[in-house]
């Protein structure tokens, strides 16, 4: 092929639609109308001879080709950024961490600490905004810290630790001194703490139980476990969590941890990120630092 009669901008295009999977996004994201992006989606149909993105439902996706492309598209324009960068790795950038509060908490001031002076750097953190892996990226964000199923090919995942479950209540709580049985633990009126939409955190408490689970009484749901820890320590309710969290947790305050009485699977927390940014040597430096941070703080993954 004649390298002279390609048009490198269909390649960025090309990229930023299959990475997208929106002609809106793909145009927003280059700084330009949404019509000029619909003509080089069609110039690209046109020279592929295939739709490249689908309809399913109300949204895009894409087609078997264009998933075909995609590793080739990233490598060229990979190859192009390497051969026009300056080489600075610190260019002004905003990294943007989605992950629940006690994550957040536990995690976000040891990272501004490694990052050090880093005058053209913004951390952003925001909250979780969907329970689906394949939705939790498309609003901007770079990593997402949290426990995660049925991960998309288009996201990737990094294990960082597993963490067992107990319980938590208020420090003087008259039925709870060092340990609680089970009857006890189902005679309680239970906390659950929903980070985002739709969540199901009784989900493998009651599985544990199996069936018992139904005599277990959710009194209380809150979206942050800030909110919990105050709720728990003026109330006679009942959390179950993870115990790394559950130590973040009695920091804010007067509560206590005790062994949970069943057995629950340990919880395995990973950070997840769409797979466009896998040649991105300063987004994976990000990522690293992440997962270097959290293996210090909770412990490897198991």
């Amino acid at each position: 092929m004649n390298l002279s009669a390609v048009d490198t901008n269909l390649l960025v295009a090309l990229h930023a639609l299959l990475q997208e999977t929106s002609v809106t996004r793909a145009a927003r994201r280059l700084g330009i109308g949404q019509p000029a992006m619909s003509r080089s989606l069609a110039r690209l149909r046109h020279h592929f001879k295939d739709p490249l993105l689908i309809p399913k439902g109300r949204h895009l996706v894409l087609s078997p080709a264009a998933y075909a492309l995609l590793p080739s598209v990233e490598k060229a324009t990979a190859a192009i950024a390497d051969v026009f960068a300056d080489g600075d790795l610190t260019a002004r950038r905003t990294y943007v961490v989605a992950c629940v509060d006690l994550f957040g908490a536990a995690v976000i001031p040891r990272l501004l600490s490694a990052m050090g002076d880093e005058t053209n750097t913004t951390l952003e953190v925001r909250t979780i905004p969907a329970r689906s892996t394949d939705q939790i990226l498309e609003d901007g964000a770079d990593v997402v810290l949290g426990s995660f199923e049925d991960v998309p090919p288009t996201v990737r995942q990094r294990h960082l630790f597993s963490d067992p479950y107990l319980c938590v209540v208020r420090a003087d709580h008259p039925r709870v001194d060092t340990t609680i049985t089970l009857k006890t633990y189902l005679e309680l009126p239970h906390l659950e703490v929903l980070p985002a939409p739709l969540a199901r955190p009784g989900l493998r408490i009651a599985r544990a139980l199996g069936s018992k689970a139904e005599q277990r009484r959710v009194a209380v749901r809150v979206p942050y476990f800030s909110l919990a820890a105050r709720v728990l320590a003026e109330s006679d309710l009942v959390l179950t969590m993870t115990r790394s969290f559950a130590r973040v947790l009695q920091d804010l305050a007067p509560i206590k941890a005790v062994a949970a009485p069943f057995k629950v699977p340990p919880l395995r927390f990973s950070v997840i990120w769409h797979r466009r940014h896998d040649t991105d040597r300063a987004h994976a430096t990000f990522r690293d630092l992440i997962a270097k941070i959290c293996v210090e703080r909770f412990g490897a993954a198991l």
